[in-house]
C-alpha cells in the first residue's frame, strides 16, 4: 500500500521559502526551540524528584529515579511541542497567536510540568513503599495526598516559572512566524540567456 502525500498549500510554500531568509538565530530558535522546553521540563522533573524523596524521606535510588523523571519529560515534552507549535505553524494551520501561545503554554505546565510531577511523585512513592516498612494505613488515597500536599507547595514557583517560559518561548515562535509573513517575496531569478 502506498502512501498518498497531500499536496502542500500555498502558505506553506511560502513560510519554506522565507524561512531560509531569516536570520540565521531565527532559524536555530526555529528549528531548536523546543528542545528548550523540554529542557526545563526535564529540569523541573529532577527538582520535584528531590523534593517529593526529601518529603517521603527516601534515600535510595537516587541515580535511577533522576535517569527517569529527566529523560522522559524531555523527550514527551520535546516531541510533542514541536509537533504542537512549529510543525503546525510551518504547515499554516496556525493563524492565531493566542491560540499558539495557549497551545504552547498547555503542553509546557501540563505535559512538562504536571506530568514531571506526577512521574517524580509515583517513582519516589514506589521506593518509599518498597524500602520503608511501616504499615500502610486504611485510607492509602487520603495518606497519598496528606505526603504529596507539602511537596506540590514548595513546587508551586517552579511550576509557575515552567508556565511563564513556555508561554514566552511560545509567543517568540509566533512573532517568527509574523517576521516570515511579512518579509518581502524573494527577487525573481533571470535566466540566463541560451547560447
Amino acid at each position: 500500500m502506498e502512501l498518498v502525500k497531500r499536496p502542500e498549500s500555498e502558505l506553506t510554500k511560502l513560510l519554506r521559502v522565507r524561512f531560509k531568509q531569516l536570520p540565521a538565530i531565527d532559524q536555530a530558535f526555529f528549528k531548536h526551540g523546543s528542545v528548550l522546553i523540554g529542557l526545563s521540563a526535564s529540569i523541573l522533573g529532577l527538582q520535584c524528584n528531590r523534593v517529593f524523596r526529601q518529603t517521603m524521606k527516601v534515600r535510595r535510588g537516587v541515580l535511577l529515579s533522576s535517569l527517569i523523571v529527566s529523560s522522559f519529560p524531555l523527550i514527551q515534552t520535546t516531541f510533542l511541542y514541536q509537533v504542537a507549535i512549529p510543525n503546525a505553524i510551518m504547515a499554516g494551520k496556525m493563524k492565531c497567536s493566542l491560540c499558539n501561545t495557549l497551545r504552547g503554554t498547555c503542553i509546557g505546565l501540563v505535559v512538562g510540568g504536571l506530568g514531571s510531577a506526577s512521574l517524580a511523585a509515583l517513582v519516589s512513592t514506589v521506593y518509599f513503599l518498597k524500602y520503608d516498612k511501616r504499615p500502610l494505613p486504611n485510607a492509602v488515597f487520603r495518606f497519598c495526598i496528606n505526603l504529596y500536599r507539602p511537596a506540590a507547595m514548595r513546587l508551586k514557583y517552579f511550576f509557575l516559572l515552567q508556565t511563564v517560559l513556555c508561554m514566552a518561548v511560545s509567543a517568540r515562535y509566533y512573532t517568527v512566524y509574523e517576521k516570515m509573513l511579512m518579509m518581502p517575496p524573494p527577487p525573481p531569478q533571470e535566466e540566463e540567456p541560451k547560447k
